[in-house]
């Protein structure tokens, strides 16, 4: 497909990564364009940096009601996870399970983290050919929110093998639409789970969250507290939500390093550089490609009139290689600053709730796989799923020399 005819909404037009050329073209010619979602509903294509902000931020305007999904990943919003939901319900959601994101928690999980990091390393030195899709980036968030969580060690196999088809939903190779849903069985789990810590509190995530009381709750005639179902609810988005940003940034941060040299150089001689070369990872790999909103009333993007009930998608991807914000945007720099990447989604009260956690999980994944990488080469070209929704890599052989 040439530039001018791409169906972003079909997974194939994505097979061989994200369409750069294609949403340069946009962002120059038709900003606000107009589309159809796979299952033929009209929408709109948002794809400039300013734009993609604005809608994100304007939450009374443009709505995550009934969901943000498009494409293949347009399933059943009910019961509606914490993404799905605006306004008053929303905050509530947000602010009773804060504590599991606050600073001094994070603080406490950084250790963990570098252990868990250093263990997978020394488990790839091991082999000396392995797939970091599979062995690494797939695993170290998984095994950070497993942790987090306090998930039983018996059950963790199991549900990483749920946790791997929801990675890489509709891509062949993980099961069809006619198999068990990855996403149910991750929830069904940690339901029964959650009504367990319901009747037997212990010292952890789930506990923390049952026992959270959300003050001034009567005034705004919601409840006080989280029930069990939606702590389950919640813990099954951290699982799967939580799992794709850090998937996707370690295999798309270890192939740049790869194809930048001299960046990989900078960062082997500058830890201090950590923090920057986070956020450019994430703008450069954008792990999420995009999230779709519905306008609550009749207004404007960019001189574009949207009509009240429209789709509007906002494109990430796109956002964050815009010319008119980042200097040079097609080139890898570790030192880039400023540096207003919006793969959290675009700021406003919708912002990645973990995105604290999933930036601490890729600094130490960084700072621990610098000096490995100079003996690591590819054995074959990087295996991409079908998938618009996240800008991915299902398998990345490679071996050490």
């Amino acid at each position: 497909m040439t530039a001018l005819n791409l169906d972003l909404m079909d997974p194939k037009s994505f097979a061989d990564g994200v369409p750069y050329e294609h949403f340069r073209h946009l962002r120059d010619s038709a900003p606000v364009s107009r589309g159809t979602d796979t299952d033929g509903e009209p929408l709109w294509h948002v794809v400039r940096h300013r734009d993609v902000s604005a809608v994100s931020r304007d939450a009374r305007t443009f709505s995550s009601s009934p969901t943000t999904m498009t494409s293949i990943r347009k399933v059943d919003p009910s019961p509606p996870i914490i993404t799905f939901l605006d306004g008053a319900e929303h905050t509530r959601v947000r602010k009773l399970t804060f504590k599991v994101f606050a600073p001094a928690r994070l603080a406490a999980l950084r250790a963990p983290i570098r252990g868990i990091v250093d263990s997978l390393l020394e488990e790839a030195r091991d082999k000396g050919e392995f797939d970091l899709a599979e062995d690494i980036a797939l695993r170290l968030p998984f095994e950070v929110l497993l942790e987090l969580l306090d998930i039983p060690r018996q059950d963790r196999a199991t549900m990483l093998g749920w946790a791997r088809r929801t990675v890489n939903l509709g891509d062949q190779e993980y099961g069809d639409d006619a198999g068990p849903n990855p996403f149910q069985q991750i929830h069904a789990y940690l339901h029964d789970f959650a009504h367990h810590r319901a009747a037997h509190p212990a010292d952890d995530c789930f506990s923390l969250l049952l026992d959270a009381r959300l003050d001034g709750a009567e005034r705004l005639g919601l409840p006080d507290r989280l029930t069990p179902d939606e702590v389950g609810l919640f813990a099954s988005t951290l699982i799967t939500a939580g799992i794709e940003t850090t998937y996707c940034s370690v295999t798309g941060g270890v192939l740049a390093l790869l194809d930048h040299p001299d960046q990989l150089a900078r960062l082997r001689e500058d830890r201090g550089m950590l923090p920057s070369a986070a956020a450019e990872v994430l703008r450069w790999v954008t792990p999420v490609t995009h999230f779709a909103r519905r306008a609550v009333t009749d207004t404007e993007i960019a001189g574009q009139p949207v009509a009240a009930g429209e789709k509007v998608v906002v494109w990430y991807s796109s956002a964050n290689r815009d010319e008119r914000v980042f200097t040079d945007p097609d080139r890898f720099d570790l030192g880039r600053t400023p540096n207003p990447q919006l793969s959290f989604g675009g700021g406003g009260p919708h912002v990645c709730i973990g995105n604290g956690l999933a930036v601490l999980e890729l600094r130490e994944f960084l700072d621990g796989v610098a000096d490995l990488l100079p003996r690591l080469e590819l054995v074959e070209a990087p295996a991409r799923p079908e998938t618009n929704f996240m800008n991915s890599v299902k398998h990345l052989h490679v071996r050490l020399h």
